[in-house]
């Protein structure tokens, strides 16, 4: 039987601590490389600059290939102009990803899809992903809340004008939504792990 000293538990506490800052390390690594790989396909037909919102002093510039790159000055502003960047490009594929992590397809396209919705609501706890969400730092909250912010401005702005709109959304007879933080920490998987 070993005895474990100061020593030994001082440094089991370092190497957890270690771990925990590493956790969130690749937490925000992975969610701006999901960023990048998801801004690599998006529409290269427009070449501008978008001035959002002078108050968050946000700019997206696309260049050539129409990639967005965002300027803000803190974490809010750049997830929101991603948020806007994204809903921009992909809002149609994002809207399908939300409903999907969220067992609402049915609604949109049809009975086919009941099972697959309520498979999906058996397995998750919509109560659980509002409590992460609270748990978490203001800095990673910002990422969450920006995003939702960002997206839920650009599909405002499609509703406000029918000719922005997708046209699977007309295709398929259904409008887009406006997004809570809850709607992207769903998509991206957060939920614990068993």
């Amino acid at each position: 039987m070993t005895h474990k000293t100061e020593k030994d538990i001082h440094l089991k506490t370092q190497i957890m601590c270690r771990k925990s800052h590493h956790q969130k390390i690749l937490l925000r690594t992975g969610m701006l490389a999901l960023s990048a790989s998801l801004l690599l396909g998006c529409n290269p037909s427009s070449n501008s600059d978008t001035a959002l919102d002078s108050q968050k002093q946000l700019t997206i510039k696309r260049d050539n290939f129409g990639v967005p790159h965002i300027y803000a000055n803190d974490t809010y502003g750049l997830f929101y102009g991603y948020g806007y960047a994204i809903a921009t490009d992909r809002l149609f594929q994002m809207e399908m990803s939300k409903r999907t992590g969220w067992g609402t397809v049915a609604e949109v396209l049809g009975s086919e899809y009941v099972q697959s919705d309520v498979a999906t609501h058996s397995r998750f706890d919509p109560e659980n992903i509002k409590k992460q969400l609270a748990e978490l730092s203001n800095e990673d909250r910002a990422i969450f809340e920006g995003y939702a912010a960002g997206f839920t401005k650009r599909v405002n702005e499609v509703l406000a004008n029918p000719d922005l709109m997708p046209k699977e959304f007309v295709d398929y007879g259904f409008k887009p939504s406006t997004w809570k933080s809850e709607d992207m920490m769903w998509i991206y998987d957060f939920r614990p792990r068993l």
